[in-house]
Formats: structure tokens, sequence, C-alpha cells
């Protein structure tokens, strides 16, 4: 039997342990094998100056039979910008062509923000799970937003920008993105997004966290697990604050903006260990840099001895944790 006499779908297993040279010869063959290889070559796109491959977006801006087979796309442009306006606008009707997407990373000009009103025009997207961006969190954004059901990891706002912003994301719809888990950015737009999802994981930068917002984010309808943030209180009191409202945190990363002109009393951290071992379900802590370590307490699976100093080397993470962490990493 000849290879054209084979069934397509045992042709595209095959082809999945091809090389991409390999694959492009394969798609110069004939029609059927054409449509594999392209499935296959497109399949996953990094776009960058550096790589020289800028090209790319015109051609699936031109070419939606090419673009639909796009599942994950990247691009980076370097600022100032090294593309003309009129490429943003290509950008803007390859990412409408490029409907089957399941990841999509923009870190472009944060200013442009318009390409995605536009892409969602006509357009939605149904399998993306991933999307991170470098734009405030506009209108556009949020238009965007409403045309990703299945979204489940979000970064956006997170560059600190001079343009035009909805701080309080008061055009937000209720039932946009129902099923998001984690978020990156500023928490300012996790005031937004927090409440009336199912967000378990948060690193947030930009500004400060405050106690106010602790209360909204405890709004979550899942408890939260995971957080990072920054903070200009005092942190005994902090955690206190969180163990309120977020009790059921397992990893905890603060970083704060107190200048500390001498080194902490031993008290200090003899009450920073009291109030973590106040959190039943917390396996990880780092304050400023310093990992504080623990071990379950003997006779009590229920809850852990801290430390009354920090570790100078990270601490062994529960296997959940790191699995999260690790797939939804600090950027």
């Amino acid at each position: 039997m000849s290879l054209q006499g084979l069934p397509i779908e045992l042709v595209h297993i095959i082809a999945q342990d091809l090389d991409i040279h390999t694959l492009a010869a394969l798609a110069q063959t004939c029609s059927s094998f054409c449509l594999v290889a392209q499935s296959l070559l497109y399949r996953r796109i990094s776009v960058s100056a550096w790589s020289r491959n800028l090209s790319v977006v015109p051609l699936l801006a031109k070419r939606p039979d090419i673009a639909r087979h796009v599942r994950s796309f990247y691009i980076a442009v370097d600022s100032p910008p090294t593309v003309f306006s009129a490429y943003y606008g290509l950008l803007a009707k390859a990412i409408q062509n490029m409907s089957e997407l399941t990841s999509l990373n923009l870190l472009v000009d944060s200013g442009v923000s318009w390409v995605l009103k536009e892409a969602c025009t006509h357009t939605s997207y149904p399998y993306l799970t991933h999307f991170t961006c470098s734009f405030p969190f506009d209108e556009n954004v949020i238009q965007f937003l409403g045309k990703t059901p299945s979204l489940l990891e979000l970064e956006a706002d997170s560059i600190p920008s001079t343009f035009a912003l909805n701080p309080l994301g008061a055009s937000l719809p209720a039932t946009t993105i129902p099923l998001l888990e984690h978020f990156i950015g500023s928490p300012r737009t996790a005031r937004a997004l927090v409440p009336g999802r199912p967000i378990k994981s948060l690193h947030l930068n930009g500004s400060a966290l405050t106690e106010d917002d602790i209360v909204l984010l405890a709004r979550a309808t899942s408890p939260i697990v995971v957080l990072g943030a920054a903070i200009n209180s005092s942190p005994v009191p902090f955690l206190e604050h969180l163990h309120r409202y977020l009790p059921h945190l397992a990893y905890l990363r603060i970083m704060t903006m107190q200048t500390m002109h001498e080194p902490p009393a031993p008290e200090f951290y003899e009450q920073v260990a009291d109030v973590l071992a106040s959190f039943p379900e917390l396996s990880a802590f780092e304050l400023s840099g310093m990992h504080w370590g623990s071990q379950q307490k003997r006779g009590d699976g229920s809850k852990r001895v801290w430390q009354s100093s920090p570790l100078s080397t990270m601490t062994q993470l529960d296997d959940n944790i790191l699995l999260e962490t690790h797939n939804f990493s600090f950027y």
C-alpha cells in the first residue's frame, strides 16, 4: 500500500514524529498531506523581532485556512516599537482568524489594546484557557474576555501604564470568564475579577494589597490557596487579617514595602510564627524573600509548627503546591 493510500488519521499520527523540515517537505507533496503538515507546523507559534519571523503575522491575517490550525500563539515586540502601526491591524486580523486557540500571549505595546476589540468583533474563542497580555485592564480587554468562556488563567494589568484605565472594572459582566482560577496582575484588577469567580491562585503586583482588598478577595466562590502580594502595612496584623478572610491559604508570599532600619526583634518572629500556626492548610510562607520552615505537629495532623526565624534556603513544599506554582508561576 502506498503512503497516499493510508487513512488520513494514520498519516497524522505518523507526521507527529517528523521534524519541522520534513513536515515542510511533506506539505509540498499533495493537498491532503499539506493539510496534515500545516496542522502540525502551525500548531504552536512564537513570534518576535529577534527570531526574525514577524512575517508570520501577515500570513495568518491573510490565510484563515492556516490560522485555524494554531492552538498556541505567542508574540513579543520590543519597546520602543519595532513595527509600524499597520502591523497591529494585521495582528488583530490574525487573532480573529485563530478561533481554535487554547493559549494566547500578547507582549506588545500596552497602548494597542484595541487589537483585542477588533479581533473579537466577529469571533469567539471557546477553547482559550490561557491568556496573557501587556495591556491595562480596559474596556477592550473586558470585551475580549467576554468571548473566552473557558478561560482558566489570566495575566493582565501587570505592567505600569499611563493609558486610561477602568480601575473598578464596572463594565465587567458577572457572567464573564466564569471558570477563571488563576490571575496575575494588579490588586486593582483583582478587585474586579475575583468576587463571584472560582479563583484559587493570585499573584499580585504593581501596588500594595490592602485589608479592604482582602475582604473583596474573600468573595471568590472557591477558597484561595495561593497568594503572592506586596503590602504597606505591618506583617503581623496583616497576616491576622488574612487568616480571618482567607483561612485556606496553602502557599503565601508577602513582600513588605515598609523600610526596616534595624533587624526585627526576636518577638517579631515569634508573633509571625504564632499567626502562621493558625492557618490549618498553610505549608509554605515567604516574607520579603525569607523562607519560613515548618513541620507537622506530632499527634495533630491539622496544624504545623512554624520556626521562629526564617530559613535561608527554600523549604520542601507540599507536592500539590509545587505543581500549582510551577504551572502558574510568578512573572
